[in-house]
């Protein structure tokens, strides 16, 4: 049962986060670069992918679950509607323990 909470929680703050993006794309303000969200365990962090037009690049949304230990990486699907689709996931000490080789 706390999974599926972790995973609820978790899926609502991927979408405020990419809500509160997309609106500040509305004022056709200048490209932060990288977004940088952080709350209650959770942290969200955007970065463009080095695809797509100049004027809108192809950008990533990367969560990391401090509670449970996971990465999520979401991006945008295609289309004539868009929608934010999990790209993939993995649990943050595996991904350090590969990274060490080990």
């Amino acid at each position: 049962m706390q999974i599926s909470k972790a995973i609820l929680a978790t899926s609502a703050f991927a979408i405020t986060a990419l809500a509160i993006v997309q609106a500040g794309r509305l004022e056709q303000s200048a490209d932060a670069g990288t977004a940088l969200i952080g709350q209650g365990g959770v942290i969200a962090i955007t970065s463009s992918v080095g695809q797509g037009p100049d004027e809108e690049p192809y950008e990533t949304l990367y969560i990391i679950d401090n509670r449970s230990e996971m990465l999520f990486i979401y991006g945008m699907d295609g289309g004539a509607n868009p929608r934010l689709a999990l790209r993939g996931g993995s649990s943050l000490p595996a991904l350090f323990r590969a990274a060490r080789g080990g």
